[in-house]
């Protein structure tokens, strides 16, 4: 007999979300959010591995993502909106008091749901994230340092001048991607799926342009959770990969900054831990949530 499987919309802080539901829950349900900015639910797929162990997982577009509505104004998006956002989804699909995970961007989204709405979760996986844009943004910078000096140099001439389509920078930040976003040959289905279904005005309106070295200009400039993360009380998991573009040091940043939380760092993994090092992966996440138990 199968796991109770669902999907349809909700309506959550005011919009129109679509999400899927893996699991019954006897275990606790855990939340997922999904990175980008402006991915999709499907980066999150690999989590209803765990339903299995009696947990039921949920992943959903934000606002402005994948089947979810679309807002009339990107540039109100915030950070703090979307945790609003998440904290109502967890209300609408009545999980109670449940686990959060969350990856790359959306580590950073589940680090400031927790701050703003702490009685809502039993404990907290932050994924490959970040307390700090600065922070994250100056470890990217230090990457891009590292590089070879021709593919160096490229990347900081065209993103001067703004000549992007040049094949040199191209691979250049291709390269900068296979040392430190994901060197899987083959990308998993529910990757290219949420690179197909990404909405860039989502990434704009919170980060700016998709660049590696210039400073955030959208909404997310000056975020910083770093002198918060001590009023974060739930268990909690870091994990990073040790090629990560969201470095290691950003995910010890949350370490220390959180009392009596876990750091996993995988070693053979950039920014793509759930699916390089998948088993694992999972097997971690399972037993942290095994040991936190259901509430």
């Amino acid at each position: 007999m199968g796991l109770p499987w669902g999907r349809g919309f909700v309506r959550a802080a005011g919009h129109r979300l679509y999400y899927e539901s893996v699991g019954d829950g006897p275990a606790g349900a855990l939340l997922c959010l999904h990175g980008g900015p402006g991915a999709t639910h499907e980066l999150m797929r690999p989590f209803t591995a765990l339903a299995p162990s009696g947990l039921r997982v949920v992943c959903y577009d934000q606002l402005g993502c994948g089947r979810s509505e679309r807002p009339r104004d990107y540039r109100r998006l915030t950070i703090e909106s979307l945790a609003d956002e998440a904290d109502a989804v967890r209300v609408a699909l009545h999980l109670g008091r449940c686990h959060l995970l969350g990856y790359s961007f959306g580590g950073a989204l589940a680090l400031e749901t927790v701050l703003r709405h702490p009685r809502g979760y039993r404990s907290l996986i932050v994924g490959s994230g970040y307390a700090s844009q600065a922070e994250m943004e100056d470890e990217v910078r230090r990457l891009v340092d590292r590089l070879p000096e021709p593919e160096r140099e490229t990347i900081f001439r065209c993103e001067r001048s703004g000549e992007l389509g040049d094949p040199g920078y191209v691979r250049a930040v291709s390269e900068f991607h296979r040392r430190h976003l994901s060197g899987l040959k083959v990308l998993p289905i529910d990757l290219v799926l949420a690179g197909q279904h990404l909405n860039p005005a989502v990434a704009m309106a919170l980060q700016g342009p998709d660049l590696l070295t210039p400073r955030a200009t959208g909404t997310m400039a000056g975020w910083d959770v770093r002198n918060r993360l001590d009023r974060i009380r739930v268990p909690t998991l870091v994990t990073v990969g040790r090629r990560d573009l969201v470095t290691p040091k950003c995910a010890r940043t949350i370490h220390r900054g959180i009392p009596r939380s876990r750091l996993v760092v995988f070693e053979r993994s950039g920014h793509d831990c759930v699916y390089k090092e998948q088993d694992r992966y999972l097997a971690t996440v399972r037993a942290f949530l095994a040991q936190v138990g259901p509430g």
